[in-house]
């Protein structure tokens, strides 16, 4: 037994540790909530040039003059019986191991068109090849299978059929079978607890939250035209254009590389928070009006020169990949329009 005095004085230590235990969790605490709490004062710093949603993930854009903005990320406006597009919703993956599939090996992806015929059909067409016309899936009548994407991340999706495969086969295998497209409907978040620790510790934004559908990373890109353009100006040799970074939102009027600094920004009603800064890859070197890679690996060449990553840690990472725009989660807000004003938080 401890005498009295020791017994009293040991007390007094562990409440003394417990309470700095405490204040420490609730600093923690409380830090975390102020980075997700919005800034009450705004700063003009350009406005919407055009906006952009990828329903096909790696196809060609549709382009459009509102947003509607979704904790899922971008999605078209109502149209009477029509499919209302989400970003990233479909998504090409191989039968044989359900690895997802995009432009990085296989660019003429880039080219394919994605319409709605009506509230349950899609169309898609891509060069050379018939039109396809089928209907959307859903998870009570079609089968749901398990894509696989960066980190063998598994997202729980919808297969589109026998003959959207055989028509995503002759386009885009070399052998002409192998591959299939899937479906994600919204309803359930992806979980990158198993596959981004690593992440989530330089990347505190980074969260299921912020994950759109099939994206890579979040479910909003910002890009900057004046930093593209900066781009531009050091290969003039290459014909480098907003597409090859393929934004949701494309802003002009702001200075070239200022996104780098903006946490919060603000379009309309909608507020959105820095994820983390985009590293660029492969897929940019494929020219969005052709299909063909670039010879001379631009804009990742010239990137490379003056775009690095310099953290140590986030190095070991992304590695190698150049920087151009931001991703952004969403926080609140129903819409965008091409022309408002962009508002970055003091």
């Amino acid at each position: 037994m401890y005498p009295i005095s020791k017994m009293v004085a040991l007390e007094v230590a562990l409440s003394a540790a417990t309470i700095a235990i405490i204040s420490a969790l609730a600093m923690r605490w409380y830090q975390k909530r102020k980075k997700q709490r919005p800034p009450t004062t705004w700063e003009p710093v350009g406005v919407v040039k055009h906006l952009y949603i990828y329903p096909f993930k790696s196809g060609k854009p549709i382009e459009l003059q509102t947003a509607l903005c979704t904790e899922y990320g971008v999605k078209t406006s109502e149209a009477p019986n029509l499919h209302q597009f989400r970003d990233r919703s479909f998504v090409v993956y191989n039968e044989h191991d359900e690895q997802f599939q995009t432009a990085r090996t296989i660019p003429q992806l880039v080219l394919i068109e994605i319409d709605a015929v009506d509230e349950n059909r899609i169309r898609l067409t891509a060069p050379n090849m018939p039109i396809l016309t089928f209907k959307v899936p859903n998870s009570v009548e079609n089968r749901t299978v398990t894509v696989k994407q960066h980190f063998n991340e598994k997202i729980s999706t919808i297969d589109c059929g026998d003959e959207a495969a055989t028509w995503i086969s002759q386009y885009g295998s070399k052998d002409g079978t192998g591959l299939r497209i899937a479906y994600h409907e919204a309803k359930q978040r992806r979980n990158l607890n198993a596959t981004h620790k690593k992440y989530f510790k330089l990347y505190p934004r980074l969260s299921n939250e912020a994950t759109g559908l099939h994206s890579d990373f979040s479910s909003y890109l910002l890009v900057n035209e004046s930093s593209v353009n900066d781009l531009q100006d050091k290969a003039p040799e290459a014909n480098i254009v907003p597409l090859n970074f393929r934004p949701n939102i494309l802003i002009e009027g702001a200075p070239a590389f200022s996104e780098d600094d903006w946490e919060w920004v603000k379009i309309g009603d909608v507020v959105l928070y820095l994820v983390k800064w985009c590293t660029r890859c492969v897929l940019t070197t494929v020219n969005p009006s052709t299909g063909i890679k670039s010879e001379l690996n631009e804009p990742l060449r010239t990137l490379r020169t003056y775009r690095m990553l310099k953290d140590v840690k986030k190095i070991s990472l992304d590695g190698t990949s150049p920087l151009m725009g931001i991703n952004m989660g969403y926080h609140s807000g129903e819409r965008i329009n091409v022309g408002d004003v962009v508002y970055v938080g003091k």
